[in-house]
């Protein structure tokens, strides 16, 4: 059979690649946000990308999400989760289906409980309940922990705290920390923990997705930190999770573990900040008792040295060597003395006549004077003759003149 005015023949590839065309060209499709439900979902193992399809009751839209914006989910898609996929309309012309490249994602409802979670921050702001930021107690001897009975926060809490400062004492005061009724639970849980005596609240539970962690950005759980009258450390979630909760406690912890770490000091260096300064304050003693047994040494010479009786006896002492220094002059003086009546003595000897007698010599008187002249004597006078020893009288017979 002829057909008339019979169209070109063209390939599947360039059927697709038209419509693929046409579907960019369309500015409608370029920017879509699409609601629906997440089936067969993958994600790539090797390349991170996710390829999932969005369905509703009636019928059902291919989704791809490359890694790139995949790896900026604050979520995990899942098989039955209500997400709105934000991106554009594009072919994919190897299989010809068409699909949403998806840019962004969020859970449905996602961008209004946002907003309304905005609006509530602005609220509690604006009220001051996230002014408060009262000092942890540096040693706490009771610390009370609203969290799960059976979660593994608590576990960490509990080793933590027991491995760093086993002196405190944990009291457990447990809440629902997921579900509908979670934020009173909470809220209840910390009104219990003011009747327990802690010194510090450590409150939370560990990381999950928004709405695992819904419980604390709620305003009663909000209100319920700010009123504790027990300075408390928020420990919801990871490092990158902030809730209202955090905002409200005086201090925020990025995980159960960090809050634990917060809440009391480490036992070893405790134990060798307390050896150190055992260690100085001997030294500084021993130094002390030093400086005061020199100081009462010196004042202890100086009572002895002002003392009457050392007094006395440094008199006594000044007497004894004047004494001595009297009596050894007096016996210089008189040795003095004696060596010079001596010489005296000598010089008078020498000089005495009797002393010439000794000698053989005489000495001639007349009349009772000593005759140094045989002129001065005529025969027949009478002279008396003095020798060394004894006397002799006799007669002058001759004189003789030389």
């Amino acid at each position: 059979m002829e057909i008339r005015n019979r169209p070109p023949v063209v390939t599947v590839s360039q059927v697709n690649r038209v419509v693929s065309m046409l579907i960019k060209g369309d500015r409608r499709l370029a920017s879509v946000s699409v609601r629906g439900e997440i089936s067969n979902f993958t994600r790539h193992y090797k390349t991170g990308h996710l390829y999932f399809t969005l369905k509703d009751e009636q019928t059902q839209l291919k989704a791809v999400m490359f890694a790139g914006n995949a790896s900026e989910l604050s979520f995990e898609p899942e098989n039955g989760a209500l997400v709105v996929c934000h991106g554009a309309i594009t072919v994919y012309e190897p299989s010809g289906v068409y699909q949403i490249n998806c840019s962004f994602m969020e859970q449905d409802g996602a961008g209004e409980q946002a907003a309304a979670l905005e609006e509530l921050k602005k609220r509690l702001l604006g009220e001051g309940l996230f002014s408060q930021h009262r000092p942890i107690p540096q040693f706490p001897k009771k610390i009370a922990v609203v969290t799960s009975a059976g979660g593994a926060a608590l576990q960490d809490v509990i080793n933590i705290i027991s491995r760093r400062y086993p002196v405190a004492t944990l009291v457990i005061v447990p809440a629902q920390v997921q579900g509908a009724t979670a934020p009173q639970s909470v809220a209840a849980a910390l009104e219990r923990a003011q009747d327990t005596g802690a010194d510090t609240i450590i409150f939370g539970r560990g990381g999950g997705s928004s709405e695992d962690l819904a419980a604390f950005n709620t305003e009663i759980v909000a209100r319920a930190v700010y009123n504790s009258a027990i300075p408390t450390i928020s420990a919801v979630g990871h490092e990158t999770d902030f809730t209202i909760a955090d905002m409200a406690a005086d201090m925020r912890a990025p995980t159960p573990s960090a809050a634990a770490e917060l809440a009391v000091p480490d036992a070893s260096v405790l134990l060798a900040a307390l050896t150190g300064t055992e260690q100085a304050l001997k030294s500084r003693i021993r130094r002390c008792i030093a400086d005061y047994e020199n100081d009462l040494n010196y004042r202890s010479e100086l009572v002895k040295a002002l003392s009457p009786q050392n007094k006395i006896a440094s008199a006594q002492q000044r007497l004894e060597s004047l004494s001595q220094r009297i009596s050894g002059s007096i016996h210089a003086k008189l040795e003095n003395a004696e060596r010079s009546i001596e010489k005296s003595a000598e010089l008078i000897s020498a000089l005495n006549p009797m002393g010439v007698l000794v000698r053989g010599y005489s000495v001639t008187y007349h009349g009772g004077r000593v005759v140094t002249d045989a002129a001065a004597l005529r025969t027949g006078d009478d002279i008396e003759v003095r020798l060394s020893k004894g006397r002799i009288s006799a007669k002058v017979e001759k004189t003789e003149k030389e």
